[in-house]
Parts: C-alpha cells; structure tokens; sequence
C-alpha cells in the first residue's frame, strides 16, 4: 500500500494535501486503537485471534475502494480499514516474542518474511503498474490480505502463562520512566522522518521520470539488504550499546532523506539511499522490539507494543503525514525531505544532549 497508494490517489484527481490527510487518518488512528487491542490482548492472552479480526476486518475495508474515488468516501473507509489494522504490527511481534520465548531463534529471523512479502510486493506491485496500469493497486491490496486472512488460520500459538503472582508495578508506571519517555520520543520522531519516504517516495520518483518497474526495483533493493540485516545480524545488537545504535540510525537518517531529496536524480546516489534503509528502518526497529521486551515484562508485551505502535506509527508518522502533504504543494518534494533530514537531525541532537546531562 505505502509506496504505490499514493500514486493511485494523485492518478484519480486528489491534491497532494488531501493524498497526505488520507494517510495520516491511516496512520493516526494508531495512536488509541490499538491500546483497546493491547488490552484485549492481555486479557484474553490470544494474540493470534485478534490477529485474524484485524487482518480479516482490512479485507473486507478496502474491497469498496474500488469502486469510490471521492475524497470524502475515501477518508471514511480508511478510517474503517484503520481501526483493524492498527491491531496488526502489534499484535504480530507480540505473538513473535511469545512464540520463540523458549527457543534459540532470534526473533529477526521471523520478522525477515515481513520484509520477503515486502519485496514482492514492490516489485511485482511495480511491474503490474508498468504493464496494466496504476489501477492495479487496489486490487492487488485485496488479493495480499486475502492470502493474509488463509494464512493466519495456520498460525499456532502458545497461550499466555498465567501467574500466581500480579506484577509489583502498573503499565502506566512503567511508560512514565526517563528511559521509556526517551525511547517513545526518539521513535516518534524516526517514524515522522520517514513519512515522505512512506506517503510521496514513487511520487517523487515519478515526477524524475522513472518508470514503475525502476521505482519498484529501486523499492526492493532497500529491502533485500534489509533482509540481509534481519537474517546474519539478528543478535549484533547485543554486542553494541543501544545509544550508538540509535545513534547511526539518525545519522545515516539525515544523510539519506537530504540526498533523496535532492540528488535523486543522479541513480547511484538514490540506489546509495535506499541501502542505508537497513539502518534507518531496519536496525532502528530491531533495537525498538528489544528495548520494548526490555522494558515491559510478558504480561504486558501487547500493552508495549500497542503503545510503541501507537507514539511512534501512529502519532509520529500520522503527524509527518500531514505535514509533508502540506509542505509537498507549498515549497515541492526536496524540502519535504529536508524537512525529514532535520527531523532526524533533532532526534540525534536529542539522544546525543539527553546522554551529556547524564
């Protein structure tokens, strides 16, 4: 959906401001909803059958978005489509953690088929667009969560292991520590540096001349080295403290959003930016799922994903959704991606002062 959807809704008419209030609604609707999810989850203890509601309720959502292409409809439906989706990134690494709790499997080496899917998606998205045109997109939406809904009935889980104790501390108590307020900011601020990237990438592209198959090549390229990063690299991260980690993603953030913004003309610098995706999305969010496991015992690992789900996807992309639409008619794409360099320059200026006044 986030590479292609855009170019779709430019191609029926919509203004880049409404194609970014659009995504936003997407988006912000993760900031609440899925705190009901989390604590669904936690009563019930069966991530995987609200994992099957959300995945089954996107389906049956966006099947009318092939037949509507005014704006207002569009919103409402997203808005439908949100409400169960938001129980979907949660929910999926809250039942990964539980799943491989009691085995030697690092858990990037599960989260590595998100990132195949990906890759399929964007390419073979990019040659159907090439071939049959933009509006492939939604229906090739529908066929993906279809195939989503079949496999969730081969999941297995292992049901949540009741204590015969409660946890000494409250959900909320554990949120309000230095250390989780710090963590929930800077991922706030990495998902709203990547909103250009998510909502306005192909439109960028395509205003550059490149053809659907580049753009989709050049989506998938990111991914693979991901791929790569998720499956021989899955325990580096305990071998190097987090704050440097965190550190690099923001760096190689701002070097990478200014020359997409600028220099993606030249190919070997945009193929250059898409490499450095495995740092700033991939690495930035393997050390986001062990800080969160870190941070939140079992009991409350839907509740912590939820919230990570919540400040960081939702209000953070949400609002650099919204923003970028705005800033993408007013000044154009380059300084809709400057904006996210300095984005991501703040959040390092942030990391780097919280860790001196330590």
């Amino acid at each position: 959906m986030m590479p292609y959807i855009s170019v779709y809704y430019k191609s029926i008419g919509l203004t880049a401001s409404e194609i970014g209030r659009l995504m936003s609604t997407f988006t912000l609707s993760g900031i609440l909803v899925p705190h009901f999810w989390g604590w669904l989850t936690t009563k019930a203890g069966l991530p995987k059958r609200i994992l099957q509601i959300g995945i089954l309720g996107c389906f049956i959502a966006v099947i009318p978005f092939n037949w509507n292409d005014e704006f207002e409809t569009l919103w409402l439906l997203t808005c439908v489509m949100a409400l169960f989706y938001s129980a979907l990134i949660p929910m999926t690494d809250a039942l990964v953690v539980r799943s491989i709790r009691k085995l030697d499997v690092p858990y990037t080496k599960i989260r590595v088929g998100g990132s195949l899917g990906y890759v399929v998606a964007v390419a073979g998205g990019g040659f159907l667009i090439g071939q049959f045109g933009i509006g492939m997109v939604i229906p090739t939406m529908c066929v993906f969560l279809a195939l989503a809904v079949v496999t969730t009935f081969f999941l297995k889980e292992q049901q949540y292991e009741a204590k015969s104790h409660q946890e000494s501390v409250s959900f909320l108590s554990l949120v309000r520590t230095h250390e989780s307020l710090l963590f929930f900011g800077l991922a706030f601020l990495a998902f709203m540096s990547h909103a250009p990237f998510n909502v306005f990438f192909a439109v960028h592209l395509s205003d550059l001349n490149y053809s659907g198959e580049e753009i989709g090549l050049l989506m998938a390229i990111g991914v693979v080295v991901e791929i790569v990063l998720f499956l021989f690299f899955g325990n580096m991260i305990k071998h190097f403290h987090v704050v440097h980690l965190v550190a690099l993603c923001f760096i190689c953030g701002t070097l990478r959003w200014f020359l997409v913004g600028w220099f993606a003309s030249v190919a070997w610098v945009l193929i250059f930016t898409q490499l450095l995706h495995c740092i700033t999305f991939a690495l930035f969010h393997m050390v986001s799922i062990e800080q969160v496991r870190r941070l939140f015992p079992e009991r409350y690992a839907g509740q912590g994903q939820a919230m990570y789900s919540a400040l960081a996807v939702g209000l953070g992309g949400g609002i650099g959704m919204v923003l970028t639409g705005y800033l993408w008619e007013w000044a154009g794409g380059a300084w809709a991606f400057t904006a996210a360099a300095c984005t991501s320059a703040l959040a390092l200026a942030i990391l780097l002062a919280n860790q001196y006044r330590r």
